[in-house]
């Protein structure tokens, strides 16, 4: 699975922090990007002793969500049923 740097994550919370201004991120549809939105919202498992400079809570999914494959219809080869249902049932995708 792909990780997002160090670097980039301190810079995103410190930009939300100091200039109150709203994160976006876009992201593609699949697996590996749901890893990556989760480790800049949440924490990675391996840095998780300094998760206050590491997440960004606020940042936002622009793009398409594995949800919105089930609500249009949309066949995907890059997530299976199992991981939509599964990422629905985590309520933050």
């Amino acid at each position: 699975m792909e990780q997002p740097d160090v670097l980039t994550r301190v810079f995103l919370r410190r930009l939300s922090d100091a200039l109150k201004i709203p994160v976006f991120g876009l992201f593609d549809c699949n697996p590996s990007a749901v890893h990556i939105l989760k480790t800049f919202r949440h924490e990675s498992d391996s840095m998780s002793y300094d998760s206050y400079h590491l997440v960004t809570l606020n940042i936002k999914w622009i793009g398409l969500r594995p949800l919105d494959l089930e609500k249009y219809g949309i066949e995907s080869q890059s997530m299976t049923a199992k991981e939509v249902k599964e990422d629905k049932k985590k309520n933050w995708v």
